[in-house]
């Protein structure tokens, strides 16, 4: 490894080294051992994220650390509460997660079990609500789909990204995974599709370099009903083809 690769692999460990740290504070004044006995148990994922400023949280990471400029259109269509919804977004980077935790104003996120192993943040996030799964293993996939709808319908609305994994190059993927969205059709939820776009500009999917000072802009759009399309083909055309006209409407402001 050369001294250039050393030098960004260290800058990289120092990004998510702060963003550790800065939520080390939070998680102490309601301890986090006692949160992640109450909230996912009895399904009271939501109010994680007033107990440890998450929000809060993934705010000052966003502006502080990163240094990322944030155009936010469509902030009215967020309902006072989201059970009863599912998010559906694109994906481009793991700073999604920061972001669209501050526009979407939540903590809970169908991930890769990647992310669980991250200190502090990894269990804030578990107990906030974020379902994590092994993509490989189908039982894993299914129990991941099944907490979600409970979520969904009983607590608060899940992120969902259909892409599956981040996008190489900002583009949207041709091929998407719509297993979560069809349930959202079976079990009567409503969509609040979201478009995003400037996070792989960030950190871009190779997580070979960091580039912080960067614009990015989240789209969110009304509610879709799944009363007003006749099938499941036709309800997941719509909500991927409303995905994608957000995508374009955040690209055009930046």
């Amino acid at each position: 490894m050369d001294a250039t690769e050393t030098l960004r692999r260290a800058r990289m460990l120092g990004y998510a080294g702060a963003c550790i740290l800065a939520g080390v504070p939070s998680t102490t004044v309601v301890p986090l051992p006692l949160t992640l006995a109450l909230t996912r148990r009895f399904g009271r994922e939501d109010r994680l994220k007033r107990l440890h400023f998450m929000v809060g949280w993934a705010r000052f990471c966003r502006k502080h650390i990163f240094g990322i400029e944030l155009s936010l259109v469509g902030g009215e269509h967020l309902p006072r509460s989201t059970a009863g919804h599912m998010f559906v977004s694109n994906h481009q980077s793991w700073i999604d997660i920061l972001v669209l935790m501050e526009a979407l104003n939540t903590v809970a996120f169908l991930s890769k079990d990647v992310i669980k192993y991250i200190p502090v943040i990894g269990q804030c996030a578990y107990a906030g609500g974020t379902i994590f799964f092994d993509r490989r293993a189908k039982d894993s996939r299914l129990t991941a789909l099944r907490q979600t709808l409970r979520m969904c319908e009983q607590s608060t609305a899940v992120v969902v990204f259909p892409e599956g994994t981040r996008s190489f190059d900002g583009e949207l993927r041709q091929k998407i995974h719509p297993g979560a969205v069809k349930a959202a059709y079976g079990r009567g939820l409503k969509v609040l599709p979201v478009g995003l776009d400037g996070t792989c500009k960030v950190l871009p999917k190779s997580m070979d370099r960091v580039y912080p000072g960067q614009r990015v802009a989240v789209t969110i759009g009304g509610p879709i009903d799944p009363a007003d399309y006749p099938d499941t083909e036709a309800w997941v055309a719509g909500v991927w083809g409303r995905v994608t006209e957000l995508f374009h409407e955040s690209r055009a402001r930046l």
